[in-house]
């Protein structure tokens, strides 16, 4: 590797030394207040060289802690005290610059003592990010927020470090949002589906109880304004998904539109249609077989398909959302309709056992399942064990929290100081648990 690849990957200048306190999963270094000019942080990630093959693989780490201490100085016998500041990384993992495929691989040795710390450039950071478990870049990434670090960039100013999903692995890989009421986990699931749908055109179908997301398919006003000022590409954003919408009641759809200006009859992309009655019935049989075709267009290429329950009761929600999981699986397993991902608002609405066999069958038949809960601890542990990506927001209750331990790790002390917005994210992709900020939406906001 040339010196000037090196340079556009790392910080000339060092932020400080490798002590003698090194394992293979943390090591700890003095930053230098005089050399770091830069700010760093917790969370911020360094590059150190390989404790073989130097700065061609260097390992990733991330801050998990700067203390400050007062050490004593001099020949007298009072001295002088001066400050210094000992950092703790945590090993990600290093990476071979010389492959093409770069995949962050386990360390088998610990970093030399007296090794030089550096910075990495927020673009090499991203392009890292934006790869898959081989190494390769990821094809329509999904953009779903910000993680906590700013690095800076080539041009030497600080740069927002964003955070992306594989859309290979969340459609063959189950979600879980979970958090407490007002966290944002409708918001953070429609972040997801925005993503998909308009990079992917893969199948989406949503239980929406509260009619949440029937502006799904509609760009914001301040999307366009976004775009107009050059902040995202309309290329990666069509919204030209279609969007097809069962509700009891048809005409209080426009409803979440209001303010917006858009019309329902004046958009060829959405098709309301009124939901059949016998759907909310758990007792007609012979209805439910018959109805087996009709499912069938409810998943397509290109389309969000969007089941709203505003105005059933309870138990009526209950009823049909049982009956569309049950019938969207056997048309799946018949071959009826191709893969799709299913978000599910309230998994309690869903007879146990359909739910169960979804989680732990679906990526077999190419069904996905997005879960959003507010208590984990009522959900079936054979469940959440099938959930390959957890996004686990702001949550206090003793049982959530104890549920949650093997997902969140030693970030599960952070779950209750969570904002609304932030998360710990989680899964099967990610070396580590990560602090994300998921971005603003940019589809039309609905009027509850």
């Amino acid at each position: 590797m040339a010196e000037n690849d090196l340079n556009n990957i790392r910080v000339k200048e060092h932020l400080g030394i490798v002590t003698s306190d090194t394992n293979t999963t943390h090591f700890n270094f003095y930053l230098s207040l005089f050399k770091n000019r830069i700010e760093v942080g917790k969370d911020d990630y360094v590059l150190v060289d390989h404790p073989i093959y130097g700065s061609v693989c260097p390992l990733l780490a991330v801050l998990k802690e700067i203390k400050s201490y007062e050490e004593i100085v001099g020949t007298t016998s009072l001295g002088e005290k001066s400050v210094r500041l000992m950092a703790l990384g945590e090993i990600l993992g290093y990476l071979d610059l010389r492959n093409p495929n770069r995949l962050l691989q386990r360390l088998s040795m610990p970093p030399d003592p007296g090794s030089k710390v550096y910075q990495p450039y927020a673009e090499f950071l991203e392009d890292i990010f934006q790869r898959d478990l081989e190494g390769k870049p990821i094809k329509n990434a999904l953009h779903i927020g910000r993680v906590g670090s700013n690095p800076i960039g080539r041009d030497g100013s600080p740069k927002p470090l964003n955070f992306y999903f594989d859309p290979q692995g969340q459609i063959k890989r189950h979600i879980l949002i979970t958090g407490m009421s007002g966290v944002g986990k409708t918001h953070t699931a429609s972040v997801i589906i925005e993503e998909l749908s308009n990079k992917t055109g893969d199948p989406v179908v949503i239980f929406d109880p509260y009619g949440e997301y029937n502006t799904i398919g509609v760009a914001s006003e301040w999307f366009n304004k976004l775009a107009q000022d050059g902040g995202v590409s309309p290329k990666d954003y069509p919204f030209s998904v279609k969007v097809k919408i069962y509700a009891p009641d048809p005409d209080g759809v426009q409803h979440n539109f209001e303010g917006s200006g858009f019309k329902l009859e004046d958009n060829p992309r959405y098709s309301v249609q009124k939901t059949p009655e016998k759907w909310a019935s758990s007792t007609n049989e012979q209805a439910k077989k018959a109805d087996k075709d009709e499912f069938k267009q409810a998943v397509s290429h290109d389309q969000i398909t969007i089941f709203n329950s505003v105005g059933l009761s309870s138990e009526e929600k209950s009823s049909f959302y049982t009956f569309c999981a049950k019938t969207l699986w056997n048309n799946r397993i018949d071959g009826g309709v191709e893969p799709f991902l299913l978000v599910v608002e309230r998994p309690e609405d869903i007879d146990a056992d359909a739910l169960l066999a979804l989680a732990c069958d679906g990526r077999r038949y190419g069904v996905s399942l997005c879960l959003l809960s507010q208590h984990p601890a009522k959900v079936d542990s054979r469940i959440l064990s099938q959930m390959g990506t957890q996004l686990m927001g702001r949550t206090t209750d003793a049982g959530d929290l104890d549920r949650l331990k093997g997902m969140a790790g030693e970030d599960v002390g952070l779950l209750p100081k969570l904002r609304p917005g932030e998360w710990i994210v989680n899964g099967i992709e990610l070396a580590r648990p990560t602090k994300v900020f998921i971005r603003e939406r940019y589809s039309q906001p609905p009027v509850i």
